[in-house]
């Protein structure tokens, strides 16, 4: 199990943290049973396909997430490469579990792994300095990762934000390992990652982009499987 000495809190929405449970237990039938977890979401019409607004546009959004997934693992590395960074070069893990084994489970588990980025951006954003260097790649990531939330829970008829609530919430980094941990065999010799969630810093940037790094490889390793299975690319 994954785990981290980040001094974070729990999080303040106690339903967010539920609905991350529910989202990740049709996922977790082939991953460890710590994920399954207790909750009543809205109940799902059993469809033989998703639903859709418009023909053929589940194909082109869900590339559109894979495509802004891989971008993201670009960012965070170029912004990793300065001569004041001393934390190791982080190898891809070594992945297990990644293959759904049906579209709903596919796009449950999609759902938790954005739900979890969106509030793992915005707890960052209270940690990061607010400089042109990192501050705005930092909200710009968040919201590009909320977007993608509300549209997976809208396939999954559930609120766009969780519990319906007006104002989003931060993820603590512990809940954030715990949701990738099943997807993880080993890291293939990297440290897990930890950063420190009150006090800006230069090594916490640092600290705080290679978290978020981790969380994008196996969110986009994950995407890769399972949008090539499901919608052929």
């Amino acid at each position: 199990m994954l785990k981290t000495d980040g001094g974070t809190e729990e999080p303040r929405n106690p339903g967010r943290r539920s609905f991350f449970r529910n989202t990740l237990a049709v996922a977790a039938a082939t991953a460890p049973a710590a994920l399954m977890g207790a909750g009543k979401p809205r109940a799902i019409p059993r469809r033989p396909r998703l639903p859709e607004l418009y023909p053929g546009e589940n194909v082109t959004l869900f590339q559109e997430i894979l495509a802004d997934e891989s971008a993201h693992i670009e960012i965070l590395q170029t912004l990793l490469v300065d001569d004041a960074n001393t934390l190791p070069s982080r190898p891809t893990p070594n992945l297990r579990n990644l293959a759904q084994p049906d579209v709903l489970s596919f796009v449950r588990a999609a759902a938790a792994f954005e739900n979890t980025g969106a509030g793992v951006y915005a707890g960052a954003l209270f940690a990061i300095q607010q400089t042109e260097e990192y501050f705005p790649v930092a909200a710009g990531l968040t919201t590009v990762e909320a977007r993608h939330a509300g549209f997976l829970n809208a396939l999954l008829n559930q609120p766009l934000v969780p519990d319906f609530f007006p104002v989003d919430t931060s993820i603590p980094q512990s809940i954030a390992l715990s949701h990738i941990d099943p997807f993880i065999h080993d890291l293939n010799g990297g440290t897990v990652p930890s950063f420190d969630p009150a006090v800006a810093s230069d090594p916490n940037n640092f600290r705080i982009i290679d978290f978020l790094l981790l969380l994008e490889m196996v969110e986009t390793a994950f995407y890769q499987v399972n949008v090539a299975k499901f919608f052929g690319g």
